[in-house]
């Protein structure tokens, strides 16, 4: 959708991306992808750090193409894909050139080494206990690039600070990949409102006043951010051929969203309150007769069985409380970056002249001489 981006930056560059667009395509390719330095001293940039190769950048160059060094994050389903996205959404300054790269390569690349983090899934045995992260879980990772080579084919911008963020900005990319994330948070705060009232049903306060206010408040934020995907999708704009959502109505989203999930989960926690850490310690004590009848007896709810109740709060505690749910809430509040970044994009793309422009002409529509003559007419 931005080729002409990088046709204008290099023929060749270009040429590669669509080869490889089209071989992703063809092939049906899972692909992750790397574009954050690690963090190291944030006060400096890539080329500034004390390792000067801690970052994942070009230390050689030849006519097979790039040789790589350093690490980049965070692959979320990196074990599983097939290849990987790697280049930087950063600023980079001035002699930050060898990371001002992007490329792609196989998972299984030569040199290509994968750091992932506990995988949740390994740890959560049962899906009874553990319904969401026994399923659903993306293991993110570190990459270190330990002198990787990287044919010139599969090289899309070669150290080249400006067009690093070009490809992003001056082409749909960087909408398009965060609205998808839009949809997805959309789809999971449907989710976690259903979860909300049901946890009020079990708990048996869903018509106590208190309650009602916060689950109303929960479905006037799942709302928000229902009406903000479909305001961007109905405010976009055609580029070309392709039809890309509103940018500013996006970022507003982002901006607003990443401060509204982790209160979104603390509201959930109120409604369940002690019911999330008084659960049996796993399935395996219903297989005891006695342990069962124990946990009839002591988890009694006016909407459902104690099976019933039990299972809710598994699914509960997996959606808001475990480390799976910890790593989904960490995820929304800085899968787009810090706060400060968003709002910057959402700064950049307002059309502030629409609203300048009414407060000037309310401005322009007297004057201080005018007021000052009527006010000497009315003396005399």
């Amino acid at each position: 959708m931005g080729l002409e981006v990088f046709q204008t930056y290099d023929p060749k560059r270009a040429a590669a991306l669509a080869d490889y667009y089209r071989y992703a395509r063809e092939s049906d390719l899972y692909l992750t992808y790397v574009i954050i330095n690690p963090q190291a001293d944030r006060s400096k940039s890539a080329s500034q750090q004390q390792d000067r190769t801690l970052t994942a950048g070009v230390v050689d160059q030849d006519g097979e193409g790039l040789t790589i060094r350093g690490a980049k994050m965070l692959a979320t389903g990196g074990i599983m894909a097939n290849e990987v996205l790697v280049t930087c959404i950063q600023p980079l300054l001035e002699g930050d050139e060898p990371y001002a790269v992007s490329f792609a390569i196989p998972m299984n690349a030569s040199g290509l080494k994968i750091m992932s983090r506990k995988s949740y899934e390994e740890h959560a045995t049962s899906v009874f206990d553990n319904p969401l992260a026994s399923r659903f879980d993306e293991n993110d990772a570190i990459l270190y690039f330990d002198d990787v080579k990287v044919p010139w084919d599969r090289v899309f911008v070669n150290q080249d600070i400006r067009m690093c963020q070009q490809q992003f900005h001056a082409t749909p990319a960087h909408v398009l990949q965060n609205y998808q994330a839009q949809v997805r948070l959309m789809v999971k705060m449907r989710f976690l409102l259903g979860l909300a009232h049901r946890i009020a049903e079990a708990n048996g306060i869903v018509n106590f006043p208190q309650v009602r206010e916060t689950l109303g408040t929960l479905a006037a934020q799942g709302a928000m951010v229902d009406a903000l995907v479909h305001a961007m999708e109905i405010k976009g704009q055609n580029r070309g051929s392709y039809f890309v959502p509103d940018t500013h109505t996006l970022y507003s989203a982002q901006v607003l969203t990443q401060k509204l999930y982790p209160d979104f989960i603390s509201s959930l926690r109120e409604l369940a309150g002690g019911g999330l850490i008084m659960l049996p310690s796993g399935v395996e004590d219903y297989a005891d007769p006695m342990l069962k009848a124990l946990i009839e007896k002591t988890q009694q709810s006016p909407a459902t069985s104690a099976e019933g109740r039990v299972k809710l709060f598994k699914l509960a505690w997996d959606a808001i409380g475990s480390e799976f749910a910890s790593r989904h809430t960490q995820y929304e509040m800085f899968y787009a970056g810090a706060n400060f970044v968003t709002r910057n994009h959402s700064y950049r793309t307002c059309d502030w002249h629409s609203g300048t422009r009414m407060v000037d002409r309310l401005l322009d529509s007297y004057s201080l001489e005018s007021e000052l003559q009527a006010h000497k007419a009315v003396a005399a």
